[in-house]
């Protein structure tokens, strides 16, 4: 049906304006914002995200995954459009403004699979204001990883990995994982990120006879514990089947579902399997227990150091080597919950 419309040009002229104008409000009350807290280790008073622990650190990352788990369309927000694997929104800490920026080139990250450093698509571009439940998840991630699958499929994670090997600060806070999940019952213009622990955490004080002269420069490793090295620790996401948007068999939804009582931990870590061309968590105690870890030296004879939630099978076993010196002890706790710091003492004699 054709409808014929007649317009008075400075009524138009009147209405247009009003039209911008409303534009621009919705427009300005649109602009997404996203706040940010961090739980505690229970047991300590501060946390992970700097070694003070009151405030992420300039350039920390975080990957947003957002999923309409109501909606069968795949709304705004659920898709980069190709521009970021798993149609992840990458962004980084900006310690002058507080706040999550979106990634440049110049992080030298390749973002959309062009094989050159590429930004990460803009999250603040979207208006997210569709009329539907929006669950907004978000976790720390250290490195990019990018491989071939068997049928020639060209895969890239952004992967938060676990480090044996802690005694460098970096690869210490890269294997805290860091982890949110937001639910608001429609998209939503201000979104609150309230980040928690998700490994465990050992705090080891070293006390010792003065006589001995344990220097500043002693080494302690963990002997033991879950073989997990350079392996991605996947968080599981009770809404990750409802992911629309994934890198085939490699992706979100294949490694983060899980049931509604896992939401939120630890469910294993990631293993790629190329013969079978998917990938898969395997839990953290199907994993063999005789990896050495090395904790990060913090001064003053205190030594931390980021385990994966779990129940060893054996007693795992501390070794404190100063030049030709060594002291061991026995670690009593073999249980290790996901958010808490276990205080350990080192009494050498």
């Amino acid at each position: 049906m054709k409808i014929n419309k007649i317009f008075i040009i400075g009524i138009a002229a009147l209405m247009a304006a009003c039209q911008a104008d409303e534009a621009d409000e919705a427009l300005q009350q649109g602009i997404l914002s996203f706040s940010t807290s961090v739980e505690d280790f229970e047991g300590e008073s501060t946390t992970r995200t700097n070694l003070v622990g009151d405030a992420f650190e300039a350039g920390d990352k975080i990957k947003l995954k957002i999923i309409c788990p109501f909606s069968s369309h795949t709304e705004f927000g659920e898709t980069t459009y190709g521009n970021s694997f798993d149609a992840f929104w990458l962004l980084k800490w900006d310690s002058t403004s507080k706040a999550w920026t979106t990634l440049t080139a110049s992080d030298g990250y390749d973002i959309n699979g062009d094989y050159s450093a590429s930004a990460s698509p803009n999250i603040y571009e979207r208006y997210l204001a569709q009329q539907t439940p929006y669950v907004f998840t978000a976790q720390t991630w250290s490195e990019e990883q990018i491989f071939m699958a068997g049928s020639g499929t060209r895969v890239e994670q952004y992967s938060n990995v676990f480090h044996a090997n802690q005694s460098k600060e970096a690869d210490y806070k890269a294997s805290d994982l860091m982890w949110a999940q937001t639910i608001q019952q429609t998209g939503s213009y201000n979104v609150h990120f309230s980040f928690k622990h998700v490994m465990a955490a050992l705090k080891v004080t070293v006390v010792a006879d003065e006589r001995l002269g344990i220097s500043d420069n002693a080494v302690l490793t963990l002997e033991d514990m879950p073989a997990i090295d350079q392996a991605e620790v996947i968080v599981g996401d009770y809404y990750a089947e409802k992911s629309k948007v994934n890198s085939n068999n490699y992706g979100y939804l294949k490694k983060h579902s899980c049931t509604a009582d896992k939401n939120g931990t630890v469910i294993g870590v990631a293993v790629i399997d190329d013969s079978k061309g998917f990938a898969y968590t395997t839990a953290i105690s199907t994993i063999s227990q005789d990896a050495t870890y090395t904790a990060y030296n913090a001064g003053s004879k205190i030594y931390r150091l980021i385990v994966p939630p779990c129940t060893l099978s054996s007693t795992a076993t501390f070794w404190l080597r100063d030049g030709e010196k060594r002291y061991s002890m026995s670690l009593p706790q073999t249980t290790f919950e996901a958010g808490k710091l276990y205080n350990v003492t080192m009494n050498i004699q």
